[in-house]
């Protein structure tokens, strides 16, 4: 496994990379949601505190939660590409149950903490019903960000959409996003019932109709940001994610 050093690094440089972006909107979304703090403020003053006060950003909590995140499943992915190619096997399926298993381990895990950390009730446990979507929405996310794309660009280059060299790039942005309109529902119900356990379900059409449309532009930009900023620094260096 002589790859395992470039495999760890190319993890560990692409969080860090996509981490701060990620670590305000998901704040920001969490912080909303609650009704803590209005979604462009909390963006506005994360990011003035990122460019002003970086050495405070990044000691924060949930920076770590977010660069352990994508740290552990980048490394996961990596690793079992290299795994799978020395052994001659399709990767399609040990990449999904491998990154799927690490990602929803500590997304749920980094979820119940920034849930606590920036809702407005006192610290409680999650129901099981927000663990239940949380898990279903990083489920997806997983499959569209990591198993659709490679069999996607194929889809794509067997028609002449886009050629060999771009159509890759392009699914891997494009499916994320699409599966936004599935899972950002399912994120911001388990939000809301952390929230407003009690709620009747006319109470919770409304908060979906004056957060929805806010909700999912930012977690689009979160993924299409994340996956530009990775594809800039692949194109970079050798490494792969």
């Amino acid at each position: 496994m002589d790859g395992v050093p470039a495999d760890v690094g190319a993890a560990a440089c692409s969080a860090f990379l996509v981490a701060p972006f990620v670590c305000i909107v998901d704040k920001s979304i969490i912080s909303n949601a609650s009704g803590r703090k209005p979604l462009w403020q909390s963006i506005k003053d994360s990011f003035k505190e990122l460019l002003v006060r970086p050495h405070v950003f990044l000691r924060r909590p949930e920076f770590a939660w977010i660069f352990s995140l994508y740290g552990l499943t980048y490394l996961t992915a990596n690793l079992t590409d290299s795994i799978c190619e020395v052994k001659s096997v399709d990767k399609t399926i040990p990449k999904f149950l491998t990154t799927s298993s690490v990602n929803l381990t500590v997304c749920i895990a980094k979820d119940r903490a920034f849930t606590r950390m920036f809702g407005v009730v006192s610290p409680k446990p999650l129901p099981f019903a927000t663990y239940a979507l949380f898990a279903a929405r990083d489920s997806l996310t997983v499959f569209t960000s990591f198993s659709v794309p490679p069999h996607a660009a194929k889809y794509v280059q067997d028609r002449h959409i886009l050629s060999p060299e771009r159509a890759l790039p392009a699914v891997q942005i494009a499916c994320p996003l699409a599966v936004q309109i599935i899972s950002t529902p399912m994120h911001l119900l388990g939000l809301d019932l952390y929230n407003r356990p009690k709620q009747p379900v006319a109470s919770r059409y409304d908060t979906f109709r004056a957060h929805l449309r806010a909700f999912r532009a930012e977690t689009s930009c979160r993924s299409a940001g994340s996956l530009f900023l990775l594809k800039c620094r692949m194109q970079s260096q050798p490494f792969h994610v």
